[in-house]
């Protein structure tokens, strides 16, 4: 019997499988980053599989350091060992050098555990793509990493289902003058481009320079949906 790898590459150039993995990564769920001077605010959308799923029990951000989170979109099974591998790594470097690494290195962790994956005889890639946010020193940073492994810094992205109307209407109205208050805003407006949003599918965490990490509440979430819509 003959065995083939599943990730190799097609007449054309590409590997199929990641190819897979990025329409996985878009069938779910969708996260809006956005940075301001002096913090980064995430917002993610959960959908649930079914109607009796309970949209809130879904996280898709995780913490990995004292300031600093990534947010998940694709396939939920495949965001807990990237996130767990990425929290012992950041915790191994904060013991080895007394302090945490930079948000890139943070980035590294991941994008080296997603690019190991399509390098495997009879792995698959990961089926998420994945915003990192977080604080180096005082200035807020958010990267994005997609499903080939690929990571770049920027200054506000939508990944998961329907980011590219999120990311047109954030190209269209995001400006370095937001404060934390207008970046929630424009997070949550981003995602309204792609539908309906409710405080219970909603997960809205912020990460600022003079406080780290913070989530909201429902009562939260509501009140910051109603002032949007």
């Amino acid at each position: 019997m003959n065995y083939y790898p599943i990730n190799e590459f097609s007449p054309s150039g590409r590997l199929n499988q990641v190819d897979y993995a990025g329409k996985a990564a878009s069938a779910h769920n969708t996260a809006v980053g956005v940075t301001t001077a002096n913090a980064v605010v995430i917002v993610t959308k959960a959908v649930a599989e079914n109607p009796l799923m309970v949209a809130s029990s879904s996280n898709s951000v995780f913490r990995i350091d004292d300031k600093a989170v990534a947010a998940f979109v694709g396939v939920s099974g495949d965001a807990r060992p990237l996130a767990n591998g990425a929290q012992q790594k950041i915790a191994q470097k904060r013991f080895e050098y007394g302090e945490s690494p930079s948000i890139e290195s943070m980035t590294n962790t991941i994008v080296d555990q997603m690019a190991k994956a399509t390098m495997h005889y009879a792995s698959r890639p990961f089926g998420v793509s994945v915003l990192v946010a977080g604080i180096d020193g005082t200035a807020p940073k958010l990267f994005q990493v997609n499903t080939s492994a690929e990571s770049s810094a920027v200054k506000a992205a939508a990944i998961g289902r329907d980011a590219p109307k999120a990311q047109a209407y954030l190209e269209e109205n995001f400006t370095a003058e937001l404060d934390e208050a207008a970046a929630v805003a424009l997070a949550l407006k981003a995602i309204l481009q792609t539908g309906t949003l409710s405080a219970e599918e909603a997960e809205i965490a912020i990460i600022k320079a003079d406080k780290g990490y913070a989530s909201y509440s429902l009562a939260e979430k509501r009140t910051a949906i109603e002032a949007v819509v």
